[in-house]
Protein backbone atom coordinates (compact mmCIF):
# COMPACT_ATOMS: atom_id res chain seq x y z
CA UNK A 1 0.00 0.00 0.00
CA UNK A 2 2.83 2.42 0.84
CA UNK A 3 4.44 1.55 -2.47
CA UNK A 4 1.19 2.35 -4.33
CA UNK A 5 0.89 5.72 -2.53
CA UNK A 6 4.53 6.47 -3.33
CA UNK A 7 4.00 5.61 -7.02
CA UNK A 8 0.83 7.73 -7.13
CA UNK A 9 2.68 10.62 -5.51
CA UNK A 10 5.51 10.38 -8.07
CA UNK A 11 2.97 10.37 -10.92
CA UNK A 12 1.28 13.45 -9.42
CA UNK A 13 4.63 15.25 -9.09
CA UNK A 14 5.50 14.33 -12.71
CA UNK A 15 2.14 15.64 -13.91
CA UNK A 16 2.59 18.90 -12.00
CA UNK A 17 6.10 19.32 -13.48
CA UNK A 18 4.74 18.81 -17.00
CA UNK A 19 1.94 21.32 -16.41
CA UNK A 20 4.36 23.92 -15.03
CA UNK A 21 6.79 23.32 -17.90
CA UNK A 22 3.98 23.77 -20.47
CA UNK A 23 2.81 26.95 -18.74
CA UNK A 24 6.32 28.40 -18.53
CA UNK A 25 7.03 27.51 -22.15
CA UNK A 26 3.85 29.30 -23.29
CA UNK A 27 4.60 32.26 -21.02
CA UNK A 28 8.18 32.59 -22.27
CA UNK A 29 7.08 32.19 -25.90
CA UNK A 30 4.53 34.97 -25.39
CA UNK A 31 7.17 37.20 -23.75
CA UNK A 32 9.59 36.45 -26.60
CA UNK A 33 6.90 37.35 -29.15
CA UNK A 34 6.37 40.66 -27.35
CA UNK A 35 10.11 41.30 -27.52
CA UNK A 36 10.19 40.39 -31.22
CA UNK A 37 7.23 42.67 -31.99
CA UNK A 38 8.86 45.53 -30.06
CA UNK A 39 12.13 45.16 -31.97
CA UNK A 40 10.24 44.99 -35.29
CA UNK A 41 8.31 48.13 -34.38
CA UNK A 42 11.40 50.12 -33.44
CA UNK A 43 13.76 48.86 -36.14
CA UNK A 44 11.27 48.75 -38.99
CA UNK A 45 11.73 46.45 -41.96
CA UNK A 46 13.79 47.36 -45.02
CA UNK A 47 14.08 44.69 -47.72
CA UNK A 48 17.25 46.10 -49.29
CA UNK A 49 20.65 47.07 -47.90
CA UNK A 50 20.72 50.60 -46.49
CA UNK A 51 23.02 52.68 -44.30
CA UNK A 52 21.84 52.99 -40.71
CA UNK A 53 22.29 56.14 -38.61
CA UNK A 54 25.94 55.19 -38.05
CA UNK A 55 26.58 54.52 -41.75
CA UNK A 56 26.64 50.73 -41.30
CA UNK A 57 25.25 48.55 -44.10
CA UNK A 58 22.05 47.06 -42.72
CA UNK A 59 19.09 45.00 -43.95
CA UNK A 60 15.81 43.58 -42.66
CA UNK A 61 15.03 44.44 -39.03
CA UNK A 62 18.29 46.27 -38.35
CA UNK A 63 20.61 43.38 -39.20
CA UNK A 64 24.12 44.81 -39.60
CA UNK A 65 25.56 43.06 -42.67
CA UNK A 66 29.02 42.86 -41.09
CA UNK A 67 27.59 40.84 -38.17
CA UNK A 68 25.11 38.78 -40.15
CA UNK A 69 25.57 35.01 -40.19
CA UNK A 70 23.04 32.98 -42.14
CA UNK A 71 22.34 29.32 -41.49
CA UNK A 72 22.08 27.11 -44.55
CA UNK A 73 18.35 26.50 -44.03
CA UNK A 74 17.72 30.25 -44.11
CA UNK A 75 19.85 30.59 -47.26
CA UNK A 76 17.90 27.74 -48.88
CA UNK A 77 14.65 29.54 -48.11
CA UNK A 78 16.02 32.79 -49.58
CA UNK A 79 17.21 30.91 -52.67
CA UNK A 80 13.77 29.35 -53.18
CA UNK A 81 12.10 32.77 -52.95
CA UNK A 82 14.65 34.34 -55.30
CA UNK A 83 14.08 31.55 -57.81
CA UNK A 84 10.30 32.02 -57.70
CA UNK A 85 10.76 35.70 -58.55
CA UNK A 86 13.45 34.99 -61.13
CA UNK A 87 11.38 32.37 -62.95
CA UNK A 88 8.53 34.86 -63.20
CA UNK A 89 10.89 37.51 -64.64
CA UNK A 90 12.39 35.01 -67.11
CA UNK A 91 8.91 33.95 -68.20
CA UNK A 92 7.96 37.60 -68.77
CA UNK A 93 11.17 38.45 -70.63
CA UNK A 94 11.42 35.45 -72.95
CA UNK A 95 8.09 34.57 -74.63
CA UNK A 96 9.52 31.23 -75.83
CA UNK A 97 10.60 30.11 -72.36
CA UNK A 98 7.28 28.57 -71.28
CA UNK A 99 7.28 26.22 -74.29
CA UNK A 100 10.71 24.75 -73.59
CA UNK A 101 11.47 21.35 -72.04
CA UNK A 102 12.04 21.56 -68.28
CA UNK A 103 15.78 20.90 -68.60
CA UNK A 104 16.17 23.88 -70.95
CA UNK A 105 14.10 26.06 -68.60
CA UNK A 106 16.37 25.07 -65.72
CA UNK A 107 19.51 25.92 -67.69
CA UNK A 108 18.10 29.32 -68.71
CA UNK A 109 17.08 30.12 -65.12
CA UNK A 110 20.49 29.12 -63.78
CA UNK A 111 22.19 31.32 -66.35
CA UNK A 112 19.87 34.20 -65.38
CA UNK A 113 20.61 33.57 -61.71
CA UNK A 114 24.31 34.01 -62.39
CA UNK A 115 24.26 36.67 -65.12
CA UNK A 116 20.93 38.39 -64.62
CA UNK A 117 18.06 38.36 -67.09
CA UNK A 118 19.60 41.30 -68.94
CA UNK A 119 22.94 39.51 -69.17
CA UNK A 120 21.38 36.38 -70.65
CA UNK A 121 19.33 38.43 -73.10
CA UNK A 122 22.65 39.43 -74.71
CA UNK A 123 23.19 35.80 -75.78
CA UNK A 124 21.32 36.50 -79.03
CA UNK A 125 22.54 33.47 -81.02
CA UNK A 126 22.06 31.06 -78.11
CA UNK A 127 18.54 32.38 -77.56
CA UNK A 128 17.74 32.03 -81.26
CA UNK A 129 18.95 28.42 -81.24
CA UNK A 130 16.94 27.66 -78.10
CA UNK A 131 13.79 29.21 -79.59
CA UNK A 132 14.23 27.02 -82.68
CA UNK A 133 15.01 23.94 -80.57
CA UNK A 134 18.46 23.64 -82.10
CA UNK A 135 19.90 22.23 -78.89
CA UNK A 136 23.28 21.17 -80.24
CA UNK A 137 23.93 24.61 -81.79
CA UNK A 138 22.73 26.34 -78.62
CA UNK A 139 25.06 24.24 -76.49
CA UNK A 140 28.04 25.14 -78.70
CA UNK A 141 27.12 28.82 -78.81
CA UNK A 142 26.86 29.00 -75.02
CA UNK A 143 30.57 28.21 -74.82
CA UNK A 144 31.53 30.96 -77.24
CA UNK A 145 31.28 33.66 -74.60
CA UNK A 146 33.17 35.58 -71.94
CA UNK A 147 30.86 33.85 -69.43
CA UNK A 148 32.24 30.44 -70.48
CA UNK A 149 35.80 31.71 -70.13
CA UNK A 150 35.15 33.17 -66.68
CA UNK A 151 33.13 30.28 -65.24
CA UNK A 152 34.27 27.39 -67.38
CA UNK A 153 33.01 24.49 -65.26
CA UNK A 154 29.51 25.87 -64.86
CA UNK A 155 29.23 26.89 -68.51
CA UNK A 156 30.42 23.47 -69.70
CA UNK A 157 28.02 21.66 -67.38
CA UNK A 158 25.04 23.77 -68.49
CA UNK A 159 26.06 23.41 -72.13
CA UNK A 160 26.25 19.63 -71.70
CA UNK A 161 22.76 19.59 -70.19
CA UNK A 162 21.45 21.36 -73.30
CA UNK A 163 23.40 18.91 -75.48
CA UNK A 164 21.76 15.99 -73.64
CA UNK A 165 18.33 17.37 -74.57
CA UNK A 166 19.49 17.18 -78.20
CA UNK A 167 20.34 13.51 -77.75
CA UNK A 168 16.98 12.80 -76.14
CA UNK A 169 18.40 11.75 -72.76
Amino acid sequence: MVKAIHTGFLLLISSIKKTITRYLTRYLRKKRMCLIESIKKHEGFVAIVYKDSLGIDTIGYGFAIKDLELDEDICSLILERKLENLISRVDNKFSWYKFMPQEIKDVVVEMCYQLGVTGVSKFKKTISYLQNRQWEDASIEMLDSLWAKQTTNRAEELSNRVRLVASGL
